[in-house]
């Protein structure tokens, strides 16, 4: 069931409910109306009869009948009948006995004052008349035709009218539903003629104050976050076949050549070393790669883990790897407990991260020299700093830095693939930390870590 219907229903329901409640209270009400209204008059005339047969010696049961007889004012089906206190009837106009009157009942008139009950269509009040002397029961009787005709016209008014509100609401409902849906509509409509070829189409926002207004601009921000998406996954995806053809090629290449004819053992030995260092490189990517693919949805749990003991480690393995590395590290004097040296993370991508900056600091230095320091911060954060006097960024460059694949104008020269930083940054965003660069060209480089300490 789609909006628009919903919202008929709802309102037809609603519309509906009111309206029944409301008739039902009218009816009711105008029932009960009737019914005293009736009982009042028969209580008048009962009184008048009573007044007429006690009070006045001049009248005697004869003439009372045929007073009332005459009388113009008479209820239709009237009758009147008044009892002693012996119970003995006095007078009766009822001479088909219509009504049926036990002791007991005028007992409980007695007792009661007035009592009101009704036999089949004729409705019935008994009242206690007192003289000076003698208290006697009257009771009147008869049938409220005008009353009862007037409630039923009532009764087929309103079901009527609630039938007719019915289908008028429901046609209005359904026309209220679509004018009041139609932005909505209109807004399906324009997403309907969104696709990849075009997102950079945005639908209309309206007057930019109402809800459907907030729903449109909320949706032109989603499509601007996937545009973006999808062009830095385009990027990705052309800069990374590029970077892997690069080194396939070269692969490809040098096999082909030492294929063409027979050669020397030392030519074999420095082709067969180039494919290996090319067949690193391409394995270095890979793995960076693949790295780079895990943080985009990273789901793994976080344990605690001691970054001076990463640095120490990894000090060691370049070390062993690049014995022209020179790695030092210091400690600022306000750390004075393991805990301020545990972070809760991955260990794995928190190596890749430190490895990277180690390596970058080195690598474009001309001494291949790094400063690590690890510092203490107020706020239970642990700040890590890579320092090199290398050959720095350009600065019109540093904002784009950690973009994917990007590498600095200065930097093409030595081996690498712009990955790093951007995976760094990803890494240390997964980590909760923050993650700079202050550069200054020909002068040196700084990256600063931060990350949270682990709470125990």
């Amino acid at each position: 069931m789609n909006i628009k219907s919903k919202l008929t229903y709802r309102l037809l329901i609603m519309v509906s409910s009111i309206w029944l409640i409301a008739s039902v209270s009218i009816y009711v009400s105008s029932a009960e109306y009737r019914q005293e209204e009736f009982y009042r008059r028969l209580e008048s005339r009962a009184t008048t009869a009573a007044r007429l047969l006690i009070e006045f010696e001049e009248v005697d049961a004869e003439l009372l009948r045929k007073i009332e007889s005459a009388t113009p004012i008479k209820l239709p089906a009237e009758r009147i009948s008044i009892y002693d206190y012996n119970n003995q009837e006095i007078f009766s106009t009822d001479e088909d006995n219509l009504m049926t009157i036990t002791p007991e009942t005028l007992d409980r008139i007695r007792l009661e004052g007035q009592v009101q009950w009704q036999q089949g269509e004729i409705e019935i009040m008994g009242m206690l008349y007192t003289d000076k002397f003698e208290r006697f029961v009257v009771i009147a009787a008869a049938h409220d035709v005008f009353g009862k005709s007037k409630l039923e016209n009532l009764r087929n008014i309103l079901i009527i009218v609630f039938i007719l509100s019915i289908i008028a609401v429901a046609i209005i409902g359904l026309i209220y539903a679509k004018i009041a849906l139609q932005p909505i509509s209109k807004v399906v409509d324009e997403v309907n003629t969104i696709g990849a070829g075009n997102l950079d189409v945005r639908i209309s926002e309206g007057n930019g104050k109402d809800e459907v207004a907030v729903l449109a601009i909320t949706f032109n921000k989603m499509l601007s976050r996937l545009q973006d998406a999808f062009k830095s996954q385009k990027a990705f995806i052309s800069n990374a076949s590029h970077e892997l053809r690069t080194p396939l090629t070269s692969v490809l290449s040098q096999i082909d050549v030492a294929l063409l004819k027979e050669r020397e053992k030392a030519y074999y030995i420095t082709t067969l070393k180039s494919v290996r260092d090319d067949i690193q490189n391409l394995s270095e990517l890979t793995d960076k790669l693949l790295l780079l693919a895990r943080t985009e949805s990273f789901t793994e749990s976080f344990s605690a883990v001691r970054i001076d003991a990463i640095i120490w480690q990894l000090t060691s393995e370049m070390n062993a790897s690049h014995p022209e590395y020179r790695i030092k590290i210091s400690l600022s004097e306000d750390i004075d407990d393991e805990r301020q040296l545990t972070v809760n993370g991955n260990e794995l991508m928190l190596k890749s991260v430190f490895s990277n900056l180690i390596d970058n600091a080195c690598k474009f230095s001309p001494d291949h020299e790094v400063q690590v320091r690890l510092s203490a911060m107020k706020d239970d954060k642990l700040e890590l700093k890579f320092s090199d006097t290398g050959i720095g960024i350009p600065e019109h460059e540093t904002g784009q830095i950690m973009q994917p694949f990007f590498r600095a104008t200065n930097a093409v020269s030595v081996r690498g693939h712009g990955i790093g930083l951007s995976l760094a940054k990803r890494i240390i965003d997964i980590h909760q930390g923050t993650f700079r660069i202050t550069s200054v060209a020909g002068r040196g480089t700084t990256a600063t870590v931060t990350l949270p300490t682990a709470i125990f």
